[in-house]
């Protein structure tokens, strides 16, 4: 492997294989180096059980972004991606159940079944979350604007300071009861506020979580979301595909141990095996803990920067168990155990606004819960790929985990808490209970020493409005550039937030483009040769054909467009 570069990206999660493809489609010489033995980081695909394939981490696709997927030509390299009629489905305490399906109108009818006001209610709720998408939108591919000045006048100047109010200030149970009677409608869908989040039902601005997201595109439905195949890491895989189509490096087992600066500036990275690759641009797609004060001497940081890095929170932790069974679930109140549309859709069991504030309680002082709710999928249904044949694989996960118990650790109460997981899906499903040919569990303390998530939480920096926007990910300190000349930042760490969105990994690329052209904080302007290589590639390209509407339109080329007005002959 050749050790000089234009732009080295630390990280092949997906944010770090985004911003090496549009890095590559500007004509720069890029090389993304992974830790892990597989790209992908914690949008990934593995065997986790010998003969089977989960996806680890992230389970599902709602908000990776279309324009990304469309300007990368993904499904050329092959991405594939389904909703499944069903969309959501739950068994509550009292053994009810309730389908949310892809189709509005069999959704309303479901609902009315259990709540005839609620299904009017669930019209009103959806119409308004996807106000609030539209409205959040244009903030999605930006640098992190103020809260306060940029996207509150946004609303108000909508008229819509009510909609603020509700998603971004408010707390899920206050914002589901806006529209809601139902004990059971409104537990199933306190889920969606609870993800990966130290917070319960009523803490204040939890429903910004909830808000963030409705910018989630895929096939253009409220609330709607995608297999893909081969799971999760079907999505990297594609990256990673097109990125090495562009003459990106990519390099697993690979872990960075310093950035190297020389002069202040960066100079490029030592790996821990002590080879040193050289470029005068890094990207880190590394939790914002880990780029600072781990891959940085602390003599590097400036101290007020320093200690904000020092001051951001990473709790909110959640966890995963994933089984291999010969046998679907029988699920309590169904007639049949042969396959049907209870195992095709993101399953929630034991969903109550109570269980899941008891399990708030019990986070916070790092116990386990009596109670739990617990989110089931099966995607070898949809997916036969996935796992052999006559056998299913099911992915369980339960929020409110804490990452600091009380009594013992992690690792030596593993196997007591995936018990009491199991448990509980064997009380709504008696028939699995015999029928688990496999079990593979990943703890808060897995999610961090294995996929470098902090904390356990998935998100990097907690989804909250204190990281939100430009204080993403700390206050005063928001945005992909760095103090550090040369070094950005790609990862969930930054705006506009985690989930599989990209955005953080094409506003990266754009901020890295902006600057080789003079326009922003590294400074330099780019060669001839990689000036006329984002035209070439982009608008020549089949991608570009699609776009078609000129370079000046296209927001990663606006720098070059203006580059190129300002420097004629180039």
């Amino acid at each position: 492997m050749d050790n000089e570069f234009d732009v080295i990206l630390i990280g092949a999660g997906h944010n770090g294989l985004v911003a090496a493809n549009y890095l590559a489609l500007a004509g720069l010489k890029v090389a993304v180096l992974e830790a892990r033995y597989i790209v992908g980081g914690a949008c990934v695909s593995e065997e986790l059980i010998k003969g089977a394939k989960f996806s680890s981490c992230a389970f599902v696709q709602g908000t990776f972004r279309p324009e990304i997927v469309e300007e990368l030509a993904l499904a050329q390299f092959g991405l594939e991606m389904t909703a499944p009629e069903v969309q959501g489905f739950a068994i509550f305490p009292d053994g009810s159940h309730l389908f949310l399906w892809k189709d509005v109108d069999r959704t309303l009818r479901e609902l009315e079944r259990m709540s005839p006001a609620d299904a009017k209610g669930f019209l009103e709720f959806g119409i308004r979350l996807r106000r609030f998408g539209q409205l959040m939108r244009p903030f999605i591919f930006c640098a992190a604007p103020p809260r306060r000045s940029d996207v509150m006048r946004a609303f108000e100047e909508a008229g819509e300071s009510a909609l603020y109010n509700e998603f971004i200030l408010g707390s899920t149970r206050s914002l589901l009861e806006r529209y809601f009677t139902s004990d059971h409608i409104k537990g199933f869908l306190t889920l969606y506020g609870l993800v990966s989040i130290w917070a319960g039902p009523d803490t204040p601005e939890g429903a910004y979580l909830y808000g963030y997201h409705a910018t989630g595109e895929f096939e253009q439905t409220t609330g709607r979301w995608a297999f893909v195949k081969g799971g999760m890491g079907g999505i990297t895989q594609a990256l990673a595909r097109a990125a090495e189509s562009r003459g990106v490096h990519i390099r697993v087992n690979a872990p960075v141990g310093e950035i190297i600066l020389e002069a202040g500036r960066v100079a490029g990275v030592r790996l821990a095996s002590g080879e040193v690759l050289r470029a005068a641009t890094v990207v880190s797609n590394a939790h914002p803990k880990l780029t600072f004060l781990k891959l940085l001497r602390g003599s590097e940081v400036k101290s007020g920067f320093r200690e904000a890095i020092e001051r951001i929170d990473t709790k909110g932790a959640m966890a995963r168990v994933h089984l291999l069974v010969d046998e679907l679930p029988h699920y309590v109140g169904f007639d049949s155990a042969a396959e049907g549309w209870q195992h095709r859709g993101h399953a929630v069991l034991g969903c109550s606004i109570e269980n899941f504030q008891k399990a708030y309680v019990a986070q916070l002082a790092g116990v386990f819960p009596d109670e739990l709710a617990v989110e089931l999928i099966i995607q070898s249904v949809s997916d036969p790929t996935l796992a052999p044949p006559g056998q299913h694989t099911i992915t369980l996960g339960v929020q409110h985990t804490p990452f600091e118990l009380a009594e013992g650790d992690w690792d030596s109460r593993k196997e007591e808490w995936g018990d009491l997981v199991c448990e509980t899906v064997f009380r709504y499903a008696p028939n699995l209970r015999g029928h688990v040919l496999g079990r593979h569990i990943i703890t808060p303390l897995d999610l961090q020493r294995d996929y470098n998530l902090l904390g356990g939480n998935i998100f990097h920096v907690p989804m909250t409005l204190e990281y939100a926007f430009d204080a993403r990910p700390a206050a005063a300190s928001g945005g992909y550039r760095t103090p550090i000349d040369g070094l950005y930042l790609c990862g969930a760490g930054t705006h506009p937030g985690g989930a599989v969105t990209g955005a953080p990994g094409r506003n990266a690329a754009q901020a890295v483009l902006e600057d080789r052209m003079g326009g922003g904080a590294a400074g330099g302007e780019p060669s001839p040769t990689a000036a006329k290589g984002l035209v070439d590639q982009l608008m020549e390209s089949e991608i570009g054909a699609k776009l078609g509407y000129g370079v000046a339109r296209h927001p990663l080329l606006r720098p070059l467009a203006r580059f190129l007005a300002k420097n004629p002959r180039r």
